[in-house]
């Protein structure tokens, strides 16, 4: 019951990720009636073609119609996502759910439009409240300062800055750090492999958040095996 209720979860997550992207694609002018479409031909899609992840698999990776390749990262996105919302539930941290949220909405905004809407910053603050301490409120007040300082120099992005921000209002000094340091270092790694520079950090910024919670938790999971 227990495996059976786990899959569920993890599916449920994949669909979540669907939807979030859906929502920061067409967010503000969200059209509830709108039918999923191939982004080459924009044949509207069979009911097996839009299933998170198995639907990829069902259509080989390419449109039925136009026979056009479908990028990979549609069901890679999902899966990560979808595993990462089950992690949540499987270590009983769903206090981290809201703010991994807000995260995926916006990156995936900022990876569509180069811009993000304040709005979705809202969806963090149950995790906020659940986490919240005087430090973290100093620490992410004199961190938000001191960007905003270092902006007027190096123009860094606003957003960039809010989110960073809110990580602080949540992590710890050495975790925020840690989350920036490997979202630079995937811009670089990005940028080696595509010659191209990219001023879109959200992303990058979910991505790395979402890689050192996946090692936080596989660390409990490895004490829990020592014991």
């Amino acid at each position: 019951m227990e495996l059976f209720l786990q899959i569920i979860v993890f599916i449920l997550g994949a669909c979540i990720i669907s939807f979030l992207k859906v929502i920061a694609q067409d967010y503000p002018n969200i059209n509830y009636s709108r039918r999923s479409m191939c982004d080459y031909c924009h044949r509207i899609l069979r009911w097996y073609e839009i299933i998170p992840i198995v639907g990829y698999f069902i259509v080989h990776g390419k449109c039925s119609s136009c026979k056009k390749q479908i990028n990979f990262y549609n069901p890679l996105q999902e899966f990560c996502g979808g595993f990462l919302i089950y992690l949540t539930y499987h270590f009983n941290n769903l206090s981290y759910l809201p703010l991994i949220l807000m995260l995926i909405v916006l990156g995936f905004a900022d990876s569509f439009y180069g811009y993000i809407y304040p709005i979705f910053y809202w969806l963090s603050l149950p995790t906020i409240i659940w986490h919240f301490s005087k430090v973290h409120l100093v620490s992410a007040l004199l961190t938000y300062g001191f960007l905003l300082i270092l902006n007027k120099i190096y123009p860094l992005g606003l957003a960039d800055i809010e989110v960073i921000a809110i990580l602080m209002l949540i992590f710890n000094l050495t975790t925020v750090l840690t989350i920036v340091t490997v979202a630079c270092f995937l811009c670089i790694l990005k940028f080696l492999v595509n010659k191209k520079r990219s001023f879109r950090f959200i992303p990058y910024l979910t991505v790395s958040t979402g890689i050192i919670y996946l090692i936080f938790s596989f660390k409990i999971l490895a004490k829990s095996f020592a014991i």
